[in-house]
């Protein structure tokens, strides 16, 4: 679990996060200070079936999708995206950015935020921010509450953790891991 003023890097994703508010820390919500590379992708497209996601910019610009709208956010600007809304972010093109996000439901959010960091960081993560199937079954069987791929439709994203997660704890995959855990 993380504590908050722990900072985690994601090299693939080009994000480095330092948690502000943790349930750790006894809160109800999960905040992060993000900094983000310009050009960076951020992380694939996703949903919060239960947490609005609120997008705040410090420094910079960053770009959010949200349910398919394409949001250019400056310094001082800010952005709700709400539970079960298909989104994603990145940095601008050329500016770096400096960003708060809160979550307002975050369940096992910053476990996986850890944990797709440490993955990163142990060169286990595709180029484009995405673990093995059998990874992403076995992480994501934890988090149906949490965070949703819209790569495919639920049900069959289900019925696919449901054959692959067995398979990926046999090889000794967990669903979560802490910082700096694989070498």
């Amino acid at each position: 679990m993380a504590q908050a003023g722990e900072t985690v890097e994601n090299p693939v994703s080009g994000e480095t996060l330092t948690f502000v508010a943790t349930r750790e820390g006894g809160s109800p919500t999960l905040v992060c200070d993000i900094a983000i590379l310009a050009g960076a992708p951020g992380p694939p497209e996703h949903l919060h079936p239960s947490s609005s996601e609120l997008f705040e910019v410090h420094e910079g610009a960053i770009t959010v999708e949200s349910g398919g709208v394409l949001h250019t956010l400056q310094s001082g600007e800010r952005l709700t995206v709400g539970p079960g809304v298909p989104h994603k972010f990145g940095s601008h093109p050329e500016k770096d950015g400096r960003i708060r996000v809160t979550f307002d439901v975050p369940g096992r959010l910053e476990d996986q935020l850890v944990t797709f960091s440490e993955l990163a960081r142990a060169g286990r993560l595709s180029a484009d921010g995405r673990p093995s199937m059998q990874q992403v079954a076995v992480t994501f069987s934890e988090l149906t509450r949490d965070t949703r791929s819209t790569v495919a439709p639920w049900v069959l994203q289900r019925a696919l953790f449901a054959v692959l997660a067995p398979i990926g704890r046999l090889r000794g995959l967990r669903p979560f891991y802490a910082w700096g855990e694989l070498g």
